[in-house]
């Protein structure tokens, strides 16, 4: 785990090549480094800030391997120009670790937006948010040389209140090399990835249509693909029986084991999704605001006031000129930053223009959690929190999953984390192996308040509690 100690304070200030960026807050963190919230000083915008910040015990083939993945990802979303693809501002080294400037993008991601339905999404929702991926993996496949993504899942993808999706996180995708007979390396994620790229073959634009077909399985499920199985008909229909058969059809084709089979691109997925929508679609992308501009690598020099005499030419002298003044025009004193997404309102606002959360209300109260399998962070923004294990038979659904996470310690109402007041508790539910807090039993059906720092433990999964 990283050290709190080490990661940059809010109200630092980070010089850029193109700008200088103020920390505002910490976003996330993992065994790659951490993503913050930053304003832009010249324009008060607010940006992301990624950082490389390898483990302290990692080893060094590890510490290259995640650097060439972050300079990777840096290097292809700068190539890039799209509207579901973040823009990127600079990238230069800080205090020796590489930085990354990249499009603040408010919002959840597709994975938050189906637990906080604890339910399989809308078809015709599902549809459209199929069609803005496709479009985008169109135009990455179009490249030269073509662009595979190959990571694609409900959790690499955002959904901003405009409606309109981003993909993040290009640390796996590649460029595809024609005529190699197999990746060099198997990459991706268990479920979503097709069987080419478990070292099996050659990953081509075909295989960003497997993951999306299982991506949108997912979606219309609520249940997460099972690895290398194309799901069968009425599968889907059993879990969301509203879903027409065409679409499931489509999800069949896509998700076929065989490259072959599958659609052979995107242009004729994306034709088949269409057919499947009830009404004509209607691109978000359009009625969505563009991100800040990104700035030019010379800074502006202040030379007077726009109202005073006009910039007169340097005058030669032997004595060096001092070097550039970068603008800063911070936001205005009143102006109210959201604690959720980062949006700048202005003044006596109630709600943010960009998520519509009060502003004014204290940091929503987190949980990072560690299994063998995953680490993520876990936002307790809709309460009561249930910890346990879904049973679709008994429409059970908790909020915090562990089905994928332990071999079956979890019972499926395991605990609850709920808010009284200023503070949240913790209640074992009478589960059959236990609950164990900061070391020490949880006494059944009796909640023990949390404090910021304390450690859940269910079965192999541990939970560190983050305070508002």
């Amino acid at each position: 785990m990283i050290a709190q100690l080490d990661l940059l304070a809010p109200e630092t200030i980070v010089p850029g090549v193109r700008d200088q960026y103020k920390i505002l807050a910490l976003i996330g963190r993992g065994g790659m480094g951490a993503v913050y919230r930053a304003q832009r000083l010249s324009d008060g915008t607010v940006w992301a800030l990624k950082e490389m910040r390898s483990q302290p015990d990692a080893a060094p083939s590890e510490v290259e391997e995640n650097r060439r993945l972050f300079d990777q990802e840096a290097t292809l979303l700068q190539s890039l120009s799209y509207p579901n693809l973040p823009v990127v501002a600079e990238v230069f080294v800080y205090q020796g670790r590489p930085t990354m400037v990249m499009e603040f993008v408010p919002g959840q991601t597709l994975e938050d937006r189906m637990r906080e339905a604890n339910a399989p999404l809308l078809e015709q929702q599902v549809l459209g948010y199929g069609i803005q991926v496709v479009r985008v993996l169109h135009y990455l496949h179009t490249r030269q040389p073509p662009i595979i993504y190959r990571d694609l899942k409900p959790s690499n993808i955002m959904l901003t209140p405009d409606g309109v999706l981003k993909l993040i996180d290009f640390g796996v995708a590649r460029t595809h090399k024609r005529g190699k007979s197999k990746d060099t390396v198997a990459m991706g994620s268990a479920g979503y990835a097709p069987p080419e790229q478990y070292g099996k073959g050659q990953t081509d634009a075909r295989s960003d249509v497997y993951a999306l077909g299982a991506t949108l399985l997912h979606l219309l499920t609520n249940m997460p693909p099972i690895p290398l199985q194309t799901p069968a008909v009425g599968y889907i229909r059993k879990f969301n029986p509203s879903v027409d058969d065409r679409t499931e059809g489509v999800i069949i084709r896509a998700m076929a084991l065989e490259q072959g089979a599958r659609f052979p691109d995107m242009r004729t997925f994306e034709q088949a999704l269409l057919a499947s929508l009830d009404v004509p679609y209607v691109d978000p992308i359009a009625r969505a605001a563009p991100p800040p501009p990104v700035l030019p690598v010379v800074p502006t020099i202040v030379t007077a006031p726009a109202q005073q005499r006009p910039v007169q030419p340097p005058v030669q002298s032997p004595v060096q000129s001092p070097p550039p003044v970068v603008v800063s025009q911070p936001i205005a004193p009143n102006a109210v930053p959201c604690s959720r997404c980062g949006r700048v309102n202005k003044a006596g606002a109630r709600f943010c223009a960009g998520c519509g959360a009060p502003l004014g209300a204290p940091p929503v109260a987190r949980l990072l959690i560690t299994s063998p399998r995953a680490r993520w962070e876990q936002k307790l923004e809709h309460m009561p929190m249930r910890i346990g294990r879904r049973d679709p038979r008994q429409n059970h659904y908790p909020e915090i999953d562990l089905a994928e996470h332990d071999r079956g310690i979890a019972s499926r109402n395991h605990a609850l984390i709920e808010r009284a007041g200023d503070y949240y508790t913790l209640t074992d539910q009478g589960s059959t192996n236990g609950t164990l807090l900061n070391g020490k039993p949880v006494p059944p059906r009796r909640p023990e308040r949390l404090r910021p720092g304390d450690r859940i433990k269910v079965g192999e999964v541990e939970m560190e509690f983050r305070g508002s």
